[in-house]
């Protein structure tokens, strides 16, 4: 979503930004939260797909000493920040299902597992988009948030600013749900290493709960181009990793090749 005298960035950055919670399969009303994190939603080729971390859905997986598939799947749902009229205290979750990840494979070590790669999607459905996707910061409040076409899609440039959106410290208490707003500053590409690109931040992260809950954030640049998803940091360091958003096409291309093939099938 460019950023143009219509739209700030500041719009960008709030209404491309979706906050979710992990819940067990077991939990049907999504009411004991495992992990918060973040996501957006990409149009592409007139269908909408919900991007996360992959680490967000598939906890056990990527638990120190794991990292490989153990099947013990999650159910990922978005915060709407609608409250319907007849319970306005309440704010409506939307569960998403039908998620698409990846693994990969190492030719120059077939001996090894596969490695797990940290971005997973799903196609939204008619289901859901029953409910609005709305803003909760003051200044949008109860605007709709936006999709990021793919033409928004970018390669990160030495020299750009790169900024975060989200919520974080994410508690319940008592009935309602308390999120902190925080903005990610001047947030400096460095390099790309191994699959993941390399971002700095201007200070050393000394404290991991100013991140939690943003796991899955698109890195959007000054001009308001979004140039991956955010996946992991590294505690008393600059040093945060991000997925490039060019595999996050190739897995959308995946998921409508794999829709199609599902769709033929089910036609037989």
């Amino acid at each position: 979503m460019k950023t143009t005298d219509q739209i700030s960035l500041q719009e960008v950055l709030v209404k491309t930004s979706y906050q979710t919670q992990t819940t067990l399969p077991t939990d049907k009303l999504c009411e004991n939260p495992l992990a918060f994190g973040s996501g957006f939603i990409v149009k592409y080729q007139n269908e909408q797909f919900f991007v996360t971390a992959d680490h967000t859905l598939h906890l056990d997986d990527y638990k120190e000493g794991i990292n490989e598939r153990t099947g013990n799947e999650n159910v990922v749902s978005i915060f709407t920040n609608y409250s319907p009229p007849e319970d306005f205290l309440s704010t409506v979750l939307t569960p998403l299902g039908g998620f698409y990840y990846m693994e990969q494979f190492n030719l120059d070590k077939p001996e090894d597992a596969d490695e797990l790669v940290d971005v997973t999607l799903c196609k939204m459905k008619e289901i859901n988009l029953q409910y609005p996707f709305l803003c909760d910061d003051i200044q949008f409040a109860k605007q709709h948030k936006l999709t990021i076409p793919t033409e928004c899609f970018s390669e990160p440039q030495a020299g750009k600013n790169y900024f975060i959106f989200g919520k974080i410290k994410t508690r319940n208490e008592g009935i309602r749900v308390e999120r902190e707003k925080t903005v990610k500053e001047c947030l400096m590409f460095n390099s790309k290493v191994g699959d993941y690109f390399l971002f700095n931040t201007p200070e050393i992260i000394t404290d991991l709960e100013d991140w939690e809950g943003l796991s899955g954030s698109p890195i959007i640049s000054e001009d308001g181009d979004c140039v991956g998803v955010l996946c992991s940091l590294k505690e008393n360091s600059k040093s945060i990793w991000v997925m490039p958003i060019a595999k996050v096409k190739m897995l959308i291309e995946v998921a409508i090749q794999q829709d199609k093939l599902e769709t033929l099938h089910d036609k037989k």
